[in-house]
Order: C-alpha cells, then sequence, then structure tokens
C-alpha cells in the first residue's frame, strides 16, 4: 500500500513538474510582454518561446523592444536559438555550444549628443544602483566557452540627425566560431562578416588574462567609403567621396591601459575620386599604400614605413578671392595663422612633444591640372609624370629632403630637390632646372599683365632658392633661345618687354641671365610673388632704360663708348677717338639686326655762347696785345676796362659790348653744324647700308639745359616706337 502512493505521488509530482516545464515558457513570454517596462524599461513584445529541457536549447520566435513612445521599433528579430551545457555551471564554467541569431534590425538615432537609447541606459543604472551589494568574490576562477556565435541577415540603421545623414548595413551575417576565457590560459576570439556589397570584416583578439597583455589583428576588404562622406563634412568641405579601403592591422596593449594600444600594420586606398563643392575634380588616386610602424595616439607618436601614391590626380583652381585647394580643405578654419604655431603644434600643453616619421614617401605616375581664373582669359596648364622620392622623414631630423621630376605641358621637364628644416617648415631650400620649356605656354599671363603675345621661345631655368629665418635668398639663370613676341596691345603693366628681349639677345638669338632675387619675408605685406615679379619687372625696365650696358656684351666694349659722343663747348674736332666710337655703332649694326640707331644731340646754347663771346673778345686781344687771354688774366680784364670805358666789369658783360649777338649766333650755329656733318660724312664714308641717323630735338627740351655738346646714342628696335620702348 505504502509503494503503492509512493509511485502515485512520484507519478504526480512529475506530471506537475512536466506540465510545469511545459507551460513554463508561455507563462514567462506573456508576463514579460505584459510587465516588460517594468523589467527592462521598454514594452516588448514576443510571438513564441520555446524551452528544451534534454538538449538545453532556448528559442525566441519575433522578438520586438518598441521605442520610448511605444510605438516605433527600436529592435526587432526573427529567431534567437541559444544552446546551452547549463550542469556546467556546477563547475564553475559557462558552457554556450550553439548562439543562433537571424533578422536582427535596429535603428540608432542621435540628436545633438543624445541617442534613442539614453533612457534604456539610465533605467538599467538606476537598477544597478538599487541592488545591494553582494560578495562577487568566487572560491574558484570562473571560465566560459562561447561556440558557434552566428548572426544572420542583420540590418543596422543609424540616423545621425546632427549632419541629415543615414548609415544602413543591410544583410549583414557574421559566424565567431568560438570565444574562450580561461583565467589561467590564453583566450582567443574571432570574428568575420561580409559587407552589403561585396567585402568583409575580420578580426581575432587573443588576450593573456593573467598579465592583461592583448593582440588584435583587423582586416577590412574593400569597404566602400561613401557612406562616410557626410561625416567628412565636418572636417572639409568635399562634394562627394567615393573609393575603397582595406586595412590589415594588429593592435597590441594592455587591458589595464587600452589608450595606450599601439598600432601597426598596413592601410590601402583603392579608386579614390573626390570633388569640391562646385563638382569639378579635386584630388583622386588609383592606390594609396600605407604601412604603419608605431601608431600611438596618446603618446603623440606617429611612424609610418611607406606611403606610396599610385597614379594620383591633383586638380587647383584658382580665383578672384581664394583657391580650390584651401575652400576644400577649409584650411584657415583648422590652420589659422597665428605667432609660434609651429611650435605650439608640435608641442602641447601637457609638455609631450610630437613625433612623426615617415622611412619612404613616394608618389608614382601623378598627373595635375592647373586653372587659373584671375586673368582675362582662363590659364590651362598640365604637370604630368609626377615622380617624388623622399626617405628619413622624421620630426626629428635636422634636414629633409625630396627629390621630383615631372613633363611641362608634355614637353618641359623639371628636374628638383626640396629640403625643409621639419621644425620649422618655412626653413626650406629649393633647388630646380627646367628644360625645353615653351615660352608660348605663359602667352595669357604675357597678354594679360603686359599685353604682348608670344610666339615661340624654349627656355632653360635654373634656380637655387634657400629661406632661412625668412629671408629669401635665390640665385636664377635663365637662358631663352629664339624668343620672338608679337605686337604690344593693352596689357596692365605698360612694360617695354619686346623691346628687352630684343636687347638682351645675343649674336646668336640667345638671351643668358643671371636674376638674383632678395627679400625679407617678415613683413607680412611682402610674398614670394610679388618679389619675384618685382625682380622680373624692374629688370625689363632696367633692360629697356639703359640699352648700352646690355649691348656692350655683344661686342665686348666698355658701355661708355656707346652711350654718347662727347664734346667739350667750342669743341668741334672728330678725334680718332670718336670716330673709334662711330665704328663700333657701325659694328653693332651690323651684329644686332632690326636695331634702330639714332644719334641726339644735346647742348646748352646759352653756355656755348657764353664761351663763344668771351672767347671772341680774347681773340682781340690777342691781335692787340699778341697775349693769351686765358693765361694773362688780369691784361685782359685792363683790356676790357680800356674798351668799354668802364672801372669795374663782368668779363662776360664786357665781352657782349664788344662782340655782336649776330656774330655770336653765327659761330654758335656753325659749331653745331660742323659736329654733324663730321659724323654724317662719316657715316657716309662706311657705307651706304648704314642707317644710322642724326637728329636735333627742339633746343628748348629741357635735355638741353646744363648740357655740355654731345649725340646720346638711342636704341630701338625696328617697327617698335622708341618711346614706348623706352619709358
Amino acid at each position: 500500500m505504502i509503494k503503492k502512493i509512493i509511485i502515485i505521488s512520484f507519478i504526480v509530482i512529475a506530471f506537475i513538474v512536466i506540465l510545469s516545464a511545459i507551460l513554463l515558457p508561455g507563462i514567462v513570454r506573456r508576463y514579460s510582454v505584459k510587465h516588460g517596462k517594468e523589467m527592462v524599461g521598454r514594452q516588448i513584445d514576443l510571438e513564441r518561446l520555446k524551452v528544451n529541457y534534454f538538449t538545453g536549447t532556448v528559442r525566441m520566435i519575433n522578438f520586438k523592444m518598441f521605442e520610448a513612445n511605444d510605438e516605433d521599433i527600436f529592435i526587432s528579430f526573427d529567431t534567437l536559438l541559444v544552446k546551452l551545457k547549463p550542469f556546467r555551471l556546477f563547475t564553475d564554467e559557462f558552457v554556450m555550444q550553439h548562439f543562433y541569431l537571424s533578422g536582427l534590425k535596429t535603428k540608432v538615432v542621435q540628436r545633438d549628443s543624445t541617442f534613442n537609447f539614453d533612457d534604456l541606459i539610465a533605467f538599467h543604472q538606476i537598477a544597478e544602483d538599487s541592488v545591494t551589494s553582494v560578495d562577487t568574490t568566487l572560491s574558484e576562477p570562473f571560465k566560459y566557452q562561447l561556440s558557434n556565435i552566428e548572426f544572420k541577415h542583420a540590418r543596422l540603421e543609424f540616423e545621425n540627425q546632427n549632419i541629415g545623414d543615414t548609415m544602413i548595413l543591410k544583410d549583414l551575417s557574421f559566424f565567431i566560431p568560438y570565444i574562450g576565457w580561461n583565467q589561467e590560459e590564453k583566450s582567443k576570439a574571432g570574428i568575420k562578416f561580409y559587407f552589403e556589397n561585396e567585402g568583409y570584416f575580420e578580426s581575432s583578439v587573443n588576450i593573456n588574462p593573467n598579465s592583461g597583455d592583448f593582440s588584435a589583428n583587423i582586416i577590412i576588404n574593400k569597404l566602400d567609403i561613401s557612406p562616410f562622406y557626410e561625416y567628412s563634412q565636418e572636417y572639409t568641405n568635399l562634394g562627394s567621396l567615393q573609393g575603397y579601403l582595406n586595412t590589415d592591422l594588429i593592435i597590441s596593449g594592455n587591458t589595464d591601459i587600452p589608450e595606450n594600444a599601439v598600432v601597426s600594420g598596413s592601410v590601402d586606398l583603392y579608386d579614390l575620386k573626390t570633388t569640391d563643392e562646385r563638382q569639378k575634380p579635386f584630388f583622386a588616386a588609383a592606390h594609396i599604400h600605407s604601412r604603419l610602424k608605431n601608431i600611438n595616439y596618446i603618446g603623440e607618436y606617429y611612424a609610418f614605413d611607406t606611403l606610396v601614391l599610385y597614379d594620383p590626380y591633383f586638380y587647383v583652381e584658382f580665383y578672384d578671392t581664394t583657391i580650390n585647394v584651401i575652400e576644400a580643405t577649409d584650411y584657415y578654419a583648422y590652420f589659422p595663422i597665428e605667432e609660434d604655431s609651429v611650435e605650439t603644434a608640435l608641442t602641447d600643453t601637457s609638455g609631450s612633444v610630437l613625433y612623426y616619421g615617415l622611412d619612404h614617401l613616394k608618389i608614382v605616375n601623378g598627373l595635375m591640372d592647373v586653372v587659373d581664373n584671375t586673368t582675362s582669359e582662363t590659364f590651362e596648364y598640365n604637370l604630368s609624370a609626377i615622380e617624388l622620392i623622399a626617405d628619413s622623414i622624421y620630426s626629428s631630423s635636422d634636414w629633409v629632403n625630396l627629390y621630383s621630376t615631372m613633363l611641362l605641358n608634355n614637353r618641359g621637364k623639371l628636374v628638383a630637390e626640396v629640403g625643409f628644416w621639419p621644425e620649422d617648415p618655412m626653413d626650406l631650400s629649393l633647388d630646380y632646372v627646367i628644360t625645353d620649356f615653351l615660352l608660348s605656354d605663359l602667352n595669357i599671363y604675357s597678354r594679360h599683365y603686359m599685353g604682348v603675345p608670344i610666339i615661340y621661345g624654349d627656355m632653360y631655368y635654373k634656380s637655387s632658392t634657400k629661406i632661412l629665418k625668412k629671408q629669401l635668398t635665390s640665385d636664377n639663370k635663365l637662358i631663352i633661345q629664339n624668343a620672338e613676341v608679337g605686337d604690344k596691345r593693352g596689357g596692365l603693366y605698360n612694360l617695354p618687354l619686346k623691346f628687352a628681349l630684343f636687347l638682351l639677345k645675343d649674336r646668336h638669338g640667345v638671351i643668358d641671365l643671371d636674376i638674383p632675387v632678395r627679400g625679407d619675408l617678415n613683413d607680412p605685406r611682402v610674398s614670394i610673388g610679388k618679389i619675384v615679379w618685382n625682380t622680373l619687372k624692374n629688370l625689363i625696365i632696367k633692360v629697356a632704360a639703359a640699352p648700352f650696358d646690355f649691348l656692350s656684351r655683344l661686342i665686348s666694349v666698355d658701355p661708355k663708348d656707346i652711350k654718347a659722343i662727347e664734346y667739350g663747348y667750342m669743341d668741334t674736332a672728330f678725334t680718332p677717338a670718336r670716330q673709334h666710337q662711330i665704328d663700333l655703332l657701325l659694328e653693332l649694326e651690323q651684329k644686332k639686326k632690326d636695331l634702330e640707331i639714332e644719334l641726339v644731340y644735346f647742348n646748352d646754347l646759352e653756355k656755348e655762347k657764353k664761351q663763344i663771346v668771351v672767347d671772341e673778345a680774347g681773340k682781340i686781344f690777342v691781335e692787340q696785345s699778341g697775349k693769351d687771354y686765358r693765361n694773362d688774366e688780369k691784361e685782359f680784364i685792363e683790356f676790357l676796362k680800356s674798351k668799354t670805358g668802364q672801372d669795374s666789369i663782368d668779363i662776360l658783360d664786357a665781352s657782349r659790348k664788344l662782340i655782336p649777338e649776330e656774330t655770336v649766333d653765327s659761330i654758335a650755329q656753325m659749331l653745331a653744324q660742323t659736329r654733324r656733318t663730321s659724323i654724317e660724312k662719316y657715316l657716309q664714308k662706311a657705307g651706304d647700308s648704314t642707317e644710322i641717323k642724326i637728329f636735333i630735338p627742339d633746343p628748348r627740351s629741357p635735355k638741353n639745359a646744363g648740357s655740355e655738346p654731345h649725340f646720346e646714342v638711342k636704341y630701338a628696335m625696328k617697327g617698335v616706337e622708341g618711346a614706348e620702348e623706352n619709358e
């Protein structure tokens, strides 16, 4: 009888337990739905909850958690399956054999600095604070094993209302084979999932539980960066951003101080394309490869092994008040010009010094288009086959050198070496050579600024420039061959470029100049461009204003010999020295085709007449006394007193009383005619080929005042007005 009661009791209890086990999931589901806000802080809904007590499997179907408004869905999933080994908990070990989540959907919204899950954080924070503190010390080390963690067809949506952008990861799936934690052994974890279009994310982590040291490997393959365009707007003003990112990074550190983690590995960008706000190309590259050696953000330590740009493209466009580079990068917003800005940038307030280093920098087959809209016509120029290489670029270096070559408009060649001091990059040196440069490429600038078109010509240019402590020193060699320019029409500046080029050419048509440039860049009103422009402008003016200095080199003579043929008052002798000067002009005329030479006669006639009057009175004194008035001045004065009947006289006034004015005028005219005639006869004797002319300007010309008799040599270019070219 007792045995029968025990059996029946056991059956009843078993029935109750089985019935409870069967009904429990439904009870739990209904209770959770009804009291969701009390339990988790939000209203929830769950269609089905299944538990397999024999396999330790829990399955949830069609779960939803709503937003705080109880209407919109915050997070949901189709199926959640968890398979456990509950009896292993008795050995202080949590074992999950399988975790499967399908159809996860969630939307995170940010507005200002708040998120749509802040109320959940606050709810659980209050719940934690209200729980009585318990002793969590474990008698034995706790371990866990998590296997076969799988996500299928997840959709993650992030809406940033601050910038009006929504980022969506669709059909996100990944699988983690194993995560284990044993406080006496190293633990490993891995994850891999695929992006919506193509590519994937993969990572693995190794942690030493005893020391806290960890190492993580992060691999990103073909990540589309275009969804990050809106975020780039915080730092740039780009019009668009496209490309694909690959990474293979190693992050090493310690869990106690994770902020000191060190990053190394490689980063690659493919098919990078950007535009500016005008939707014009800005920067592009087929491939950018970078290898990181040691990046420590907290320690401000940035060491790179390699940075290579393959087939980069740069587009630079100048406008009246700005440049597209400044617009796109918002340069002045992030790099304001301030005193001691370099020192401030290299040292932060904590005293730690920024270190950067790059072992190898390289640009392969670069291309640049330059467009200038500041002139009356749009100037376009192309730089191609750009190659740049540099090694050992370190912030601690005393000096860094970069070497570059490129083609200029598909013909000219540039070879350059740039050096700078990393502590202050404004201390720099620039040495470069330009060959086979077509002057006609600068035609638009020449017409705009000087009104003269460049028809053709080749240029060789060599420059050695240094800027140290904002003191500019530049030595330049300029060689121009076969330069021809058109007629002057307009232009912002009235510079005699055509005449200057004509004068600078040697007998072979080559212009060879050494051009030193100096300047003090400490003056904020002074810029390198202004210094160079003023140097060139002054050179053109100097050449046109003093052509004899440059023409003298053509026949290797003293510039004074071809500047003027000088006489003294009363002097008309056509001496061998003056004949030699005419010979030099004839030689110059033969060697410099299209050179126009004119001898312009200047003389202060009144001063010469004064000497004529005294000299004629002196001749009368000689006839009557037999003495030279220039050697016997006292007797000459007594002679004049006796002739004028005055006790006190002025030699000039007394002489005028003796010599008629008509006689003086006649002699003065004869002297001028003799000087002119002697030169004209010599020129005629030289042959009919000469076109050297003599010109007598108006006697009222200011240049006559105070001038001794002389023929000033004026040079001009045939077909060009001399007055315009010599101003």
